[in-house]
């Protein structure tokens, strides 16, 4: 059996019990959130008309999959039940080189002969952790980076205990209270998610209108095409009738943070040894009408960026696949999932990758 760590360069994140020195807030602190709640309200995302507007010209994705669907070779394109106008991403572009996290290297004692196999589904792997089969929405919100982070933060948490800790992280808490995350619904990147986790913690929430968790989901999907949703307010307090009244009591933490290097092969091990990660990439028109298929790039503008989660890989008839959730609900795509091409870093997907690993010997109130 290969015993492993995960040492980060150049990085001051607290990890293997060390005591973390941040900037954690006691029960009496102002929520972070609290202040600066106009910087998102101002804030405008750069494009967004434009990327809102280049969708909106189809009113279905069976109108925009006849535009190109001859063309794909290796995917197939078609019907999914909201316009592409609904389908949002919200991974700022802006300034993701420089939200990447310091990446984390292996050192291994022991035998070195760990080999991966051609074919991997987390799903299959830890059947004790429902959330992998969990697909989230993010409604209308450019929230992807958010929602998808929880979303394998939750996934980790349930792997790292073997199934006995379920904790459902949600993505209101995220992305309404970090701030150096980016602009809330109108984008932001996925360094900064992680290293909220550790420094802060982030509470737990259910899909949107359900009464799971401290704060569920607050937004809806888009009722119409050009309708731009403001990022709900940062919230002290946990929903009515829940057991804990104070969001501050309900917080869970990463003990680590990390980005992974722009290697096929690193990606996989750590998919493999420690769960599912997050990536995000260049997102264009035809990804909308995706049903089934390995996604390749064919036809569209470039509407943004996008984050997933990853939770494995695969090769379909000779052609190399990473395994994906999306967060644009369960009808979408292949039941919310899909495939796009490994080892080539198509549409940047391998450059910005992170993950986490989870603390359980934090309290609530942010202290070991």
């Amino acid at each position: 059996m290969i015993r492993f760590g995960i040492v980060l360069a150049l990085c001051h994140i607290a990890f293997a019990g060390i005591p973390y020195s941040g900037p954690y807030l006691s029960k009496n602190s102002i929520y972070p959130g609290q202040q600066q709640q106009q910087k998102y309200d101002s804030a405008k995302y750069p494009g967004q008309q434009y990327f809102a507007s280049n969708r909106s010209q189809y009113e279905n994705t069976a109108l925009l999959a006849s535009k190109f669907s001859h063309l794909t070779k290796t995917w197939v394109a078609g019907s999914n039940p909201l316009p592409p106008s609904a389908y949002i991403g919200g991974v700022l572009l802006e300034g993701l080189k420089e939200s990447r996290l310091s990446q984390g290297i292996f050192i291994r004692d022991g035998d070195d002969d760990l080999v991966l196999p051609q074919s991997f589904d987390a799903r299959q792997r830890w059947p004790e952790c429902p959330s992998l089969n969990v697909v989230r929405n993010q409604g209308c919100c450019g929230s992807c980076w958010a929602v998808s982070a929880a979303a394998a933060m939750t996934d980790r948490w349930c792997i790292h205990s073997k199934g006995k800790d379920q904790f459902t992280f949600g993505g209101h808490d995220l992305l309404s209270c970090c701030h150096n995350c980016g602009r809330g619904c109108l984008g932001g990147w996925l360094g900064p998610a992680w290293q909220y986790w550790v420094e802060q913690g982030i509470s737990s929430g259910g899909p949107y209108n359900s009464q799971q968790g401290c704060h569920p989901y607050p937004i809806d999907v888009c009722s119409s095409g050009d309708e731009e949703v403001p990022t709900p307010k940062c919230l002290k307090k946990c929903r009515s009738g829940y057991n804990l009244p104070d969001a501050f009591q309900d917080r869970h933490y990463g003990r680590v943070a990390y980005s992974l290097p722009t290697e096929e092969e690193k990606i996989m091990e750590e998919i493999y040894r420690n769960g599912p990660v997050q990536a995000s990439y260049r997102l264009y028109l035809d990804f909308m009408a995706y049903k089934s298929g390995v996604y390749r790039h064919t036809w569209g503008p470039l509407q943004g960026g996008h984050a997933v989660v990853i939770l494995g890989w695969g090769e379909e008839n000779g052609v190399k696949y990473w395994l994906c959730k999306n967060q644009w609900g369960a009808e979408w795509g292949d039941r919310g999932f899909f495939k796009i091409v490994r080892g080539e870093n198509h549409l940047a997907f391998e450059e910005d990758v992170h993950a986490g690993l989870p603390s359980y010997k934090r309290d609530p109130s942010g202290y070991y």
